[in-house]
C-alpha cells in the first residue's frame, strides 16, 4: 500500500467518524455496517429482520404451549406409576441428598414461603377456623388425652 492509498483511507476514516458524531450515519451493533441515523435504532435493517423472524418463530412455540401442556399432563396421566416410582427410587438410592436439596430450597426461599402463607391465611380466614373447628369435634377424645399426658408432665417437672 503506497502512501496516496494510506492518505486516502485516513480521510475516509476521518470522514466517516465525523458523520458519526454529526449524527447523520450509525453503525449497526451486531453487523458493523453503517446506515443512516435513526435516533434510537441500534440495528441495520437485515439485522432487524433477522431479529423478527427469529421471535416469530419463538412466539409460535408460545403460542403453542397450550396445547404443550396438554400433551405432558396427557402423558402424566397415561404413564404416572411409572414417573412416581422412578422418583421414588431416586429418593431411596439417596434420600440425604434429596433432603439437603429441600433445605437449601426452604433456606434460600423462607421470606417467599412465608409471604404465600401470610396471603393465604388472609384471604381463607374462615375457611381455614371452619376446619379446625370440625377437627375439634371429630378428635376431641385424642386433643384431651394429649393435654392430660402435657398437663401431667408439666406437672412432674414441677414437682422436681
Amino acid at each position: 500500500m503506497n502512501e496516496k492509498e494510506k492518505r486516502h483511507l485516513i480521510e475516509l476514516s476521518e470522514l466517516l467518524m465525523t458523520k458519526i458524531r454529526n449524527k447523520e450515519i450509525t453503525i449497526c451493533e451486531t453487523c458493523d455496517t453503517f446506515f443512516e441515523y435513526v435516533p434510537l435504532r441500534k440495528y441495520c435493517d437485515d439485522c432487524r429482520k433477522y431479529k423478527r423472524k427469529r421471535y416469530e418463530v419463538t412466539d409460535g412455540l408460545i403460542k403453542n404451549r397450550k396445547k404443550i401442556k396438554e400433551k405432558q399432563h396427557k402423558y402424566y396421566k397415561k404413564n404416572s406409576e411409572m414417573i412416581k416410582a422412578k422418583q421414588r427410587a431416586k429418593y431411596l438410592a439417596n434420600p440425604e441428598k434429596i433432603q439437603a436439596s429441600c433445605r437449601k430450597y426452604y433456606e434460600k426461599n423462607r421470606e417467599k414461603r412465608l409471604a404465600y402463607q401470610r396471603k393465604y391465611h388472609e384471604e381463607n380466614r374462615e375457611k381455614i377456623l371452619a376446619y379446625q373447628r370440625k377437627y375439634r369435634e371429630e378428635n376431641r377424645d385424642e386433643i384431651n388425652a394429649r393435654k392430660r399426658k402435657n398437663y401431667a408432665i408439666k406437672k412432674k417437672r414441677n414437682v422436681k
